[in-house]
This record gives C-alpha cells, sequence and structure tokens, in this order.
C-alpha cells in the first residue's frame, strides 16, 4: 500500500552536466608552487604546507614523490627554500653541492635520523628522505650512505620506488 508520502512530488532533476575533462599534469608541466590566501603555499598535485618555515626556516621545500599518468615524479618543490641551517644531534653529516652552488646531496653519519636532516635542510616532509633514495617506511638509512636531498641537482638520479 501506497502512502502520500511515497508518491514523487516533482519530476527528478536532471543529473548536472559533467564538465569538460581538465588536461592532466605530468612531469613535462609540472605546477608551479603558488602562495595562497590563508597561510599555505600550494607545492601543486593538490598539496599545500604552511607558507613560514619551522624553527629559523623561513620557509619550507617539500619533497613530492607521485605518479601522474602512470609516470612517477619524485622532486622537490619549492628547491629555493632549501637551505643548510648546520648540523645537529642526528643530523651531523656532510653536505654535496652542485656545479651552480646548490646543495644536491648529504653523506649519512653514526646517528643520523632522516626527518632530522630534513629539519636540518628546512624540508617539510623530510622523513621522506628514506624513500627518495629507495628505502622503504621500515628501513632505517645508514652511516656513508649518500642521499639525494634535490634531484634537480643530481643529473643522473633515477627515482627508484623501494615498493615495486
Amino acid at each position: 500500500m501506497f502512502t502520500e508520502q511515497n508518491v514523487p512530488t516533482e519530476e527528478p532533476s536532471p543529473s548536472p552536466t559533467v564538465p569538460a575533462e581538465q588536461p592532466r599534469a605530468t612531469a613535462a608541466t609540472r605546477p608551479t608552487p603558488a602562495e595562497r590566501t590563508d597561510g599555505y603555499v600550494d607545492v601543486g598535485y593538490g598539496t599545500s604546507i604552511p607558507a613560514g618555515g619551522a624553527g629559523d626556516c623561513t620557509g619550507s621545500a617539500y619533497i613530492h614523490i607521485a605518479s601522474v599518468d602512470w609516470e612517477t615524479i619524485a622532486e622537490l618543490a619549492l628547491p629555493e627554500n632549501l637551505v643548510d641551517m648546520g648540523p645537529r644531534q642526528f643530523a651531523e653529516g656532510e653536505v654535496g653541492y652542485d656545479d651552480q652552488g646548490r646543495i644536491a646531496t648529504y653523506t649519512v653519519a653514526p646517528g643520523d635520523v632522516d626527518g632530522v636532516i630534513g629539519d636540518r635542510f628546512c624540508i617539510y616532509n623530510g622523513i621522506a628522505l628514506g624513500m627518495l633514495n629507495g628505502h622503504k617506511g621500515y628501513e632505517p638509512i645508514q652511516p656513508g650512505e649518500v642521499l639525494v636531498i634535490n634531484p634537480a641537482a643530481v643529473p643522473d638520479f633515477e627515482y627508484h620506488n623501494p615498493y615495486n
């Protein structure tokens, strides 16, 4: 038995028009970081980080590792914010530079921790340094290991997903 409550009173509305598909980002069309009005910086690919840096850092760099249209992208967003704030406990290794004087690599010292190394270089998500350099989440970095800090400053760098 149907009651008045079960009878539709008006025609269903048509489904909304599907917008035209937007071009997808690829390695060749990487988004440019942009400052937002809410105190964050859009680093691209749907990711935003606080505009200011932690501690004495004036801004933060960001390690971005993702797959876009089946192409793996591993890069450092906002490399202009990459600054060596100096050795500290758990980040006492040596810094390597490229021919242009950009921070490129870091040689791990005994006791170093990837997240603290990231703090030393004003990298917002420094804990991703291990993965950028082929480590699974549970695999620690090792003394003497040379980590890539800025992939753009290491011409022969190729990212290898540790989970493949």
